[in-house]
């Protein structure tokens, strides 16, 4: 039976009989929540299952304590992972309500829910608070790697923690840890069957952007080029139909091939490619100024270390002065 069928069902079913049906539409409610899909659309019904499940756990846990907390842990780290408008605030609440629930897990089932719970909020925290972010990704992966023989969602997870640690480090300044995080994770992406490299396109463009920003880092420019190749073409396909999901990984891609194209002494290259990324991160904030308008600044001067690169110190100053303003409102 299909699932969206499955959740009639027991919605239907669980009215006649709560206590029996209910705890079965919660799961299938989470697992509806969890179904990967790149269209917009799709988000906001991710949205509404895991907000149904958390508020059907809550009755459950009401009449019942002891017996479904798991499971309500399990469908706010659902909740707080659904890419939609939550606010950052709001998913870090869930994710410790959550923790709270399975902290002291020792079976697979609460690990498994553990290890997602830090996995969410070290996504969510890893651009305002990278030392948090990057332990608690740090400790996604070793509660994962109790859980052997690993799930194909949970080898994603796996390959996500690394992704993290690997941004994180080299904001810190630690590119050697970075790049090995970084390689970690696309190998492990690269390791999964061809359909769930599909699946989970999002979260394998961000861990190959990384490793191609890590590769620029140790000056190794066509290797770095040779990378964002493949990923470049899907990111702007996936952008035509997802702009506000695609275009920030496709903008910090753009910036890492403009570094290297300006390295490599192709100036017309690296310009257009830096104002291309320029474009999109203008477009993101018109759209969404408040979550957008820090990364346009930082996107800014990346712009301007590209423009000095090739000589052209006025655009660059320019660039620089931009992102000053933007910083200082």
């Amino acid at each position: 039976m299909l699932l969206a069928a499955r959740v009639v069902l027991l919605r239907q079913l669980s009215r006649v009989d709560p206590a029996r049906f209910g705890p079965r539409l919660a799961e299938a409610l989470v697992t509806r929540s969890q179904q990967v899909r790149i269209r917009r659309d799709f988000v906001r019904r991710r949205t509404a299952a895991a907000d149904e499940a958390v508020a059907l756990y809550r009755r459950l846990v009401r009449d019942r304590p002891g017996r479904y907390e798991v499971g309500l842990a399990r469908a706010l780290v659902a909740q707080g992972s659904v890419p939609d408008d939550r606010t950052v605030g709001s998913a870090l609440a869930q994710g410790r309500e959550a923790i709270g629930y399975v902290e002291n897990a020792t079976d697979r089932h609460g690990l498994v829910v553990l290890a997602g719970a830090q996995l969410m909020m070290a996504t969510h925290l890893q651009a305002e608070a990278p030392e948090d972010a990057q332990t608690l990704a740090e400790q996604a992966h070793r509660t994962l790697s109790q859980c052997t023989p690993l799930t194909t969602r949970e080898r994603v997870n796996l390959a996500r923690s690394r992704t993290v640690v690997g941004y994180c480090r080299a904001t810190l300044g630690e590119p050697a840890e970075a790049l090995a995080a970084r390689e970690e994770a696309v190998e492990l992406f690269q390791g999964l069957p061809f359909w769930t490299r599909m699946r989970y396109m999002p979260a394998r463009l961000e861990a190959v952007t990384g490793l191609a920003h890590s590769v620029a880092t140790y000056r190794r420019w066509t290797e770095a080029l040779t990378l964002a190749a493949d990923p470049r073409e899907e990111l702007v396909f996936w952008s035509r139909w997802e702009p506000m999901r695609a275009l920030p990984t496709l903008g910090a891609l753009l910036l890492v091939i403009a570094r290297c194209h300006a390295e490599l002494d192709e100036p017309e290259a690296a310009v257009t490619t830096a104002a291309k990324a320029i474009e999109h991160y203008r477009w993101l904030v018109e759209h969404d100024p408040v979550r957008h308008r820090g990364r346009l600044a930082v996107a800014l001067r990346a712009q301007a270390v590209v423009l000095q690169a090739v000589g052209r110190h006025e655009e660059a100053a320019r660039a620089a002065g931009e992102a000053e303003t933007i910083e200082s409102r």
